[in-house]
Parts: C-alpha cells; structure tokens; sequence
C-alpha cells in the first residue's frame, strides 16, 4: 500500500512539474528583446524579413517571412510591464499562387483576418517592400474575393524589425 501511494504521488509531482514547464512564459524587459529571442529561437527566420503592423484597435502584430515565400503572424503581448513573443499562426507558403488570406486572433480576443498577395488586389491594401507582398487586415471574416475592403491598419503602419 505505500509503495502504491509512493509512486502515486511521484507520479502526479512528474505530471504536475511537466505542466508547469509548458505554461512558462519567458519575459523580457522591452518589447525588442521579447522579439530578439524569439527570433534566435526560431532559426528559420534568421535570414527572413519582419515588420510591425500597427492595427486601429490600438494593437499589433507581427508578420514574419521565412525563407523566400513563406509567411506567419505573431505577436508581441505585455504581462507585468515585460514582454514576450509568440506565433499566432501556422506557416502559409505563396509561392505557387497569387496570395494567401487566413483568420487569426489577437489577446485581447479581437478577430481579424489578413490577406496577403503578389499583386494588389485589395483596393485599400499596401505594399511592403521588405515583405514584397501587398497586405491587407480587416476587422472579423470576409471572402478572398472581397476588393473593397477598409483596411484595419492605421496611417502609422508598418516599420520593419529586420
């Protein structure tokens, strides 16, 4: 009987201290730091481009470009006056089609979706030269074929991290 209980309680100290683990959070002190570290713990983006995208819910993201076609959201959040930097979405590859257009949610629970192409499509999107793609956001769902979309990026814009 206390051999059972022994290993049981071994058992949920392992289980417990696994979970923990995952639910770590490393912070920084700024926001460039929270960035840098998760740009050299994210190899594939060493050689790849980043820009900031300012969103007129007083919010940002990040877009990332890995390699030469290849593109994902993330995005910088505070706790504690620190900050860290996580994805907030999959890996999209364009290199084979026109663009690529997929949903997404912030931290503060706004839905948004961004739509990303080679050419401009979107009546109100930019161009950025450091992703060499057209970008547009807007606020909730729409249909990869809708053009006249308002844009949810402010007039500060875009700044590019690397």
């Amino acid at each position: 009987m206390k051999r059972k209980l022994m290993l049981m309680v071994l058992l949920i100290c392992v289980i417990s201290t696994g979970c923990m683990n995952k639910n770590d959070v490393q912070l920084f002190e700024t926001k460039e730091e929270a960035i840098s570290n998760f740009i050299e713990e994210e190899e594939a983006i060493h050689k790849g481009s980043i820009i900031e995208i300012d969103l007129n819910d007083h919010e940002a993201v990040l877009l990332f470009k890995q390699m030469n076609t290849a593109y994902y959201l993330g995005v910088t959040t505070e706790v504690n006056n620190q900050y860290t930097t996580n994805r907030l979405s999959p890996g999209v590859d364009i290199g084979n089609t026109t663009g690529a257009m997929w949903e997404f949610k912030t931290d503060n629970e706004n839905e948004y979706t961004i739509k990303i192409t080679k050419q401009k499509e979107d009546v109100d999107s930019i161009f950025n030269k450091d992703l060499g793609v057209f970008i547009t956001i807007v606020k909730g769902k729409r249909r990869y074929e809708d053009q006249n979309v308002k844009n949810f990026i402010t007039s500060k814009g875009i700044r590019s991290i690397q």
